[in-house]
């Protein structure tokens, strides 16, 4: 609730104080008490005004302690309602708001016990007895005032140990961001152990095969000379350590994007699991699904297909409002892979702004037209279809009208190439 009210501000007050104000009205017309109103209407005011206007709000507590014990028909209940003002104000309140707070729980704490404890004597008319005695009166006034002193005590606690979890421990949705930025971290990591290695490869074998070429290309200049009839000879040589030099150039740019991975750094497309769990939590409806039978993939395919997955989640993110229902579907044939990430942000924003009055068109086959024909860029999506084209592979990110997006990695020959790798 208080991660609620916290991202939402007055909305969820408001919805709060009504549904507070709401069904104590009702208990209250159910004893046909309607001058228990007003009881109603203060507590649901000191819970409005509890988080931007808490001062108000903590003088309405004993206020509505007051009315309450004179009142209302079901005091106890009025209680525990009154309970949830004094939580809000205990975690929304600066210090000085919180020390009125709790000084003026105490207060209402004695005016229960004097005003239903020892004038009333409510605490033996529960168990059936009579007596007025003083002894009685005293007994009484004690267990009330103890007693809501403690509910307003667990209140008081309740709140500030709510927001001090929020801002120091974090909630699950606190949790699931920090999950998907270190998955961005340990993705950043590996390109950089990429980067070094290939960096180290490069300089001991590509020096090797080039200074073969110039050592070819180099003799060959003095024979020529010697013997003008060997340049066909010369040139044959010169091409072949010219193609070893490009193949181990080709060689090695391969096992850059594909077999250089720190042993600690592993993605795999089951980590998705959890993924899709985090953005669960984060408020996006995400749903994995897989048809056929999957075959294995070596360390850099299944770092491609999870950073495809990754970055379209982190697209959907930014973009569709929260509530955004994901699928991911990987459709395994007998020898690729076809991967599907398909949301309905659209669909959803256009709900949002007919909910508050807004008038949406629909789409027509101009939209249709459209969404067959356009082509989105950007560089994210540039460097998905790098990656995925050095496995053969070809993304298409498309427009479906009035529902949301759908990008589609097809990777026809990926059980062939892992294979030969």
């Amino acid at each position: 609730m208080i991660r609620w009210i916290l991202d939402r501000k007055w909305l969820p007050i408001v919805l709060f104080s009504s549904m507070i104000g709401l069904f104590s009205s009702g208990i209250e017309l159910l004893s046909s008490n309607l001058i228990g109103l007003v009881v109603s209407a203060s507590i649901a005011v000191g819970v409005f005004l509890s988080r931007k206007y808490s001062v108000i709000s903590i003088f309405l507590i004993p206020v509505s302690t007051y009315l309450l014990a004179t009142l209302s028909t079901n005091p106890f209940l009025e209680l525990l309602l009154l309970a949830s003002s004094v939580l809000l104000v205990s975690a929304f309140g600066s210090r000085l708001v919180r020390i009125g707070n709790i000084f003026l729980a105490l207060i209402s704490s004695v005016l229960v016990g004097l005003m239903l404890g020892y004038e009333n004597t409510f605490v033996p008319a529960l168990f059936g007895s009579t007596s007025n005695t003083e002894l009685v009166k005293v007994n009484s006034l004690l267990v009330l005032t103890v007693g809501t002193a403690l509910l307003f005590g667990l209140a008081i606690a309740g709140g500030r140990l709510s927001l001090i979890k929020l801002q120091h421990v974090g909630s699950p949705r606190d949790q699931a961001v920090q999950r998907i930025s270190g998955e961005r971290l340990r993705l950043e990591v590996a390109k950089q152990n990429e980067r070094l290695e290939i960096a180290k490869d490069l300089s001991e074998l590509l020096v090797q095969r080039i200074t073969s070429v110039v050592s070819v290309t180099e003799g060959g200049s003095y024979a020529i000379k010697a013997d003008p009839g060997s340049a066909e000879r010369v040139l044959e040589k010169a091409l072949g350590a010219a193609r070893a030099a490009q193949a181990e150039l080709r060689r090695l740019y391969d096992y850059l994007n594909g077999s250089i991975f720190s042993e600690l750094v592993k993605f795999r497309i089951a980590d998705l699991d959890e993924l899709s769990i985090a953005y669960r939590e984060l408020g996006f409806n995400t749903v994995i699904e897989e048809q056929g039978k999957s075959f294995p993939l070596n360390d850099g395919m299944e770092l491609c297909v999870y950073k495809i997955v990754f970055e379209s989640l982190q697209n959907v993110r930014k973009h569709a409002p929260v509530g955004t229902e994901i699928s991911i579907n990987f459709l395994w044939v007998e020898d690729g892979l076809q991967v599907l990430i398909k949301d309905n942000g659209i669909e959803l924003a256009n709900r949002a702004r007919v909910a508050v009055g807004e008038i949406v068109e629909g789409y027509d086959v101009q939209d249709d037209l459209e969404a067959l024909v356009s082509e989105f860029d950007g560089a994210t999506l540039a460097a998905l279809k790098d990656r995925a084209a050095i496995y053969s592979g070809r993304i298409e990110a498309t427009k479906v009208p009035g529902v949301g997006f759908t990008l589609s990695a097809i990777f026809p020959n990926l059980k062939s190439l892992a294979n030969e790798r």
